[in-house]
């Protein structure tokens, strides 16, 4: 893997539920003023020509599963699609927000199956695939039309992913891009809160919006000085708390933690609310037969979602797809007023040609799912004894904390705290992400999510053990499935900070295989504990000539980078070094 500094370039794939894009920057621009980077901002969307800073999470492919159009593109082309009569739509694979398959995932199958709008499945790793080289290829393209002549094996990249994904999900990021063509020694992850986190420290104070105008002298990002991030993204919320520590480098106060509360789920606040208007079966009628339409749809509530202000008392007001109300007419003989006089909403809704105007307070109920769960979640970590309420600042970052809606319900639940917005909270994450290529050690320390060991064999402790893993040797007695501790819950892993332990071998010539488990419990007793979970192995792998009789392995585990990585050698003769790798795929 490269090191930093050896990379002629950085490059981030900011990889979204609903949105994606890029950002890079060159070493010499980045010694000279690390904020020099550049973002692919010109997305166009759509017909209508709208620039776009990113561009959708959207994956159209062909009937052999070969590539066929990424993001705006694969949108109009699934469109033309469906207005071609001469085309079948079930000849093509239309995937959308499929990222969040990988979400809370404490085990995964490289080979797990996912299927599209119409039903079909193909392998998840190859959906995936296909996106990363689209958007490796469309960033190969964009520094070749700006003269930049550079090998993609000169070029570190950085792939962001949420913090709060466990090591399956990294580890399949990992596989999808080495299976796009980048070389995985030139790859590394990054936490899209961290990278959120670094950006904000390096930006001018005068480009965060604090919610008072004219406020400049804000969180000057000093030693001692601790924040959090929230990073409100499509599907997710990734929240961290950080610390600035001596060295000038990021120290994590408390574990990654966060939840599926993400722009998403105010889509879906806002179906059930039309559901519950035109009913649920002419609306996924139209959502069936008039795809198109749709679509347009969805853009349009993504635009109000963004541009809505609770405190305005103007009903919000939205185009239609005519479709909508014609469908439900059709289907049930009645008039749009009809459903709308028959719904819950009666009153708050108002039909006129292709406009919908929707009260305010109604509209800004689809978020109340989302900000109650923020606004619980962030006063639970400020509980916490390791912050116990001494926070500077808070800072959200991501597409979704563009919602206005979203900040002032922040701001109001913490009024004493300072709810900050830097200027380009959408691309925050990518371009933090480039900082992070640069400079990986920029984090110096994590919180570990979980509790790691391994199955092992201990003295049998009656009262402690149970009886059904109990066994005898020479006259002692043995307990097998112990949970054998390697790092707990809750406790700070520093980078380059290994945890080491001795194996034995049991074959001259086959490899060493070492369970790995999480636990959600700081000191677990057994494997087989509830809340544990075997997530992995180490596999260390004999010399050619196979493993000497006396060989001692001893095994160092860096639980305190963005992935675990690992090491072995010989503890008798350490420069005899084994090949070693985690694997936590099925």
């Amino acid at each position: 893997m490269m090191t930093s500094g050896d990379n002629l370039l950085v490059a981030a794939i900011d990889f979204g539920t609903t949105f994606s894009g890029y950002a890079f920057s060159f070493r010499h621009d980045y010694d000279l003023n690390r904020l020099n980077i550049f973002a692919n901002t010109s997305w166009i969307a759509g017909g209508a020509g709208l620039v776009s800073w990113k561009t959708p999470t959207t994956l159209l492919l062909n009937a052999d599963q070969s590539f066929n159009s990424f993001g705006y593109q694969a949108e109009e082309d699934y469109i033309g699609i469906l207005d071609n009569d001469d085309e079948d739509p079930d000849n093509y694979y239309y995937f959308k927000r499929f990222k969040m398959l990988l979400h809370g995932k404490l085990t995964l199958d490289r080979n797990v199956m996912i299927k599209d709008i119409g039903g079909k499945e193909m392998p998840a790793l190859d959906v995936f695939c296909h996106s990363i080289r689209y958007l490796k290829d469309n960033l190969m393209t964009t520094l070749e039309n700006r003269s930049i002549d550079i090998k993609e094996e000169e070029i570190r990249f950085v792939l962001t992913i949420p913090a709060i994904w466990n090591e399956p999900a990294k580890q399949f990021m990992r596989e999808a891009a080495v299976k796009a063509g980048i070389l995985s020694r030139n790859l590394v992850l990054a936490l899209e809160p961290e990278a959120a986190s670094l950006y904000c420290k390096h930006i001018p104070v005068d480009r965060m919006d604090t919610g008072n105008p004219g406020e400049t002298s804000i969180i000057p990002f000093q030693e001692g000085m601790s924040y959090m991030v929230l990073d409100l993204g499509g599907g997710t919320v990734d929240v961290t708390v950080h610390q600035v520590t001596g060295d000038d480098t990021l120290k994590e106060l408390f574990k990654a933690s966060g939840g599926a509360w993400g722009g998403t789920r105010v889509d879906q606040a806002f179906q059930a609310l039309l559901k519950n208007v035109v009913t649920e079966t002419c609306f996924d009628a139209f959502c069936r037969d008039n795809r198109p339409d749709l679509l347009d749809f969805e853009r349009e509530l993504e635009l109000r979602k963004r541009t809505v202000v609770d405190s305005a008392r103007k009903p919000v007001v939205m185009k239609v797809p005519i479709a909508l109300p014609t469908t439900y007419e059709d289907m049930t003989d009645k008039s749009r007023d009809d459903a709308i006089k028959e719904s819950i909403h009666n009153g708050k809704i108002t039909f006129k040609r292709d406009k919908m105007l929707i009260d305010v307070d109604l509209f800004c109920g689809c978020f109340t799912d989302c900000t109650e769960s923020i606004k619980g979640h962030v006063e639970d970590i400020l509980k916490r004894p390791e912050i116990n309420g001494h926070l500077d600042a808070i800072i959200m970052v991501g597409g979704f904390s563009e919602s206005a809606i979203i900040v002032q319900s922040l701001r109001k639940a913490f009024p004493g705290m300072r709810v900050i917005v830097p200027q380009d909270a959408g691309l925050a994450v990518v371009k933090g992400a480039v900082l992070y290529g640069h400079c990986p050690t920029s984090i110096s320390s994590r919180v570990c999510k979980f509790t790691y060991g391994i199955a092992a064999k201990a003295t049998f402790k009656p009262g402690i053990h149970p009886e059904s893993q109990k066994s005898e040797n020479n006259g002692k007695f043995y307990c097998k499935n112990v949970f054998g501790k390697f790092i707990g819950i809750g406790e700070n892993a520093g980078i380059g900070q290994t945890v080491k332990q001795s194996f034995g071998i049991t074959s001259l010539t086959a490899p060493v295989v070492i369970e790995i488990f999480a636990s959600t419990e700081p000191n677990p007793i057994m494997v087989t504990d509830e809340g544990c979970t075997k997530i992995g192995s180490i596999t260390v792998r004999p010399p050619e000539a196979g493993w000497k009789p006396d060989t001692d392995l001893e095994v160092d585990m860096d639980f305190g980078s963005a992935e675990f990585t690992v090491s072995a050698c010989d503890a008798k003769n350490k420069t005899d070094s084994f090949s070693t790798t985690f694997d936590f795929l099925e």
